[in-house]
């Protein structure tokens, strides 16, 4: 699926890794396993990327998926929009539901207070020179903190990178 080479060097870590993802995810998904292919380092950063988002405080971790569902569509990220399709509907969304969602984040099933915050993650890595100060203050009068807006951006920001990144290592 990617055109890698085995981190024979890093096997045995790797080997270790791999045990707990299968715990986690069943399998280990292709993108983690290029990933260690690259570094160790590089696949336990995105497990801690993904705990930090499963176990957010303030945030619906379900918001995170929809937003990678939605950035996976308008990129056409193969795997992506495979992974996070599933992924939600194993948490019992409708097909309805995603597909409202991937049409426009605004329609994300979840109340005014995170649909706010999936649209501006949205707007702020497809269009980050409109952003203004204003967009931040009326999500913090909504009550999100800084971290909060931060995490979600990051994180929309990352799946972008990410998926551009695998995009380019995919054997064609």
């Amino acid at each position: 699926m990617f055109m890698t080479q085995e981190n024979k060097a890093q096997k045995e870590r790797l080997d270790k890794i791999f045990r707990r993802v299968k715990i986690l995810y069943g399998d280990v998904p292709p993108q983690m396993k290029f990933l260690g292919s690259i570094e160790a380092d590089y696949l336990e950063d995105f497990l801690k990327t993904v705990m930090r988002v499963v176990k957010h405080p303030n945030i619906n971790p379900d918001l995170f998926g929809f937003i990678r569902l939605n950035i996976a569509f308008r990129e056409d990220y193969a795997y992506c929009k495979m992974w996070n399709t599933k992924f939600l509907l194993a948490k019992e969304y409708t097909q309805e539901q995603l597909d409202r969602a991937i049409a426009d984040i605004a329609d994300v099933p979840f109340d005014d207070k995170h649909k706010a915050l999936a649209i501006h993650a949205i707007k702020a890595i497809y269009e980050s020179k409109k952003v203004t100060q204003n967009n931040f203050e009326q999500l913090y009068k909504m009550g999100w903190s800084q971290k909060d807006v931060f995490d979600v951006i990051e994180h929309a920001g990352m799946i972008l990178r990410n998926g551009r990144i695998l995009t380019a290592y995919m054997v064609k």
